[in-house]
């Protein structure tokens, strides 16, 4: 029974010692490989715009219609490309939709996510698409704290400089979060 009660203290020692130790004891001190935040400000997180292709560096949702591939790019838009001959698909161009997560299609219209707000957009002439409606505040704002799907250091969000929309890789100088 002696050996019971020791185990038992031990074990409950050792776990107050360990919830008392602060997960900033092991941030590094000096120089780090890391995630850095890119952000946009209010104003442009609204602007919707055809552009020519962009490359592909965070693949998101995929969705295809009528020999079309439409491939997302987490928080930034949707990339087009012409699947007519799948052997040599054609970049077309890219739809930016800051703060874009999802989209679906339906005849000319595509419905896409940006931030807060629900879009519609006139997908007609992939040259030159144009928002015809925005439901504002459709989706709840969940404040960004952390990369997702990311674990180790990066430079703390800071909401004065606008939304983040995208993260980059980077070498951080005494980076205060990690996860």
């Amino acid at each position: 029974m002696k050996k019971l009660y020791l185990l038992a203290s031990l074990f409950v020692c050792t776990l107050t010692i360990y919830s008392c130790i602060n997960n900033n004891d092991y941030l590094p001190i000096g120089t780090v490989e890391g995630l850095r935040p890119v952000y946009i400000m209010a104003e442009e997180a609204d602007t919707v715009m055809s552009l020519p292709p962009q490359p592909i560096s965070q693949l998101g949702k995929i969705y295809y219609k009528d020999n079309l591939i439409y491939v997302g790019e987490r928080g930034q838009g949707v990339h087009i490309i012409d699947n007519t001959n799948p052997e040599q698909p054609i970049r077309k161009g890219f739809i930016q939709i800051p703060g874009n997560k999802d989209i679906t299609i339906k005849g000319n219209y595509m419905y896409a996510d940006n931030f807060r707000d629900l879009l519609t957009i006139d997908v007609s002439d992939l040259g030159n698409v144009v928002e015809v409606h925005r439901l504002e505040d459709v989706y709840p704002e969940v404040p960004q704290a952390y990369p997702d799907y990311y674990e180790g250091f990066f430079e703390c969000i800071d909401p004065e400089k606008g939304f983040v929309m995208r993260w980059e890789k980077a070498t951080l100088n005494n980076p205060a979060c990690h996860r």
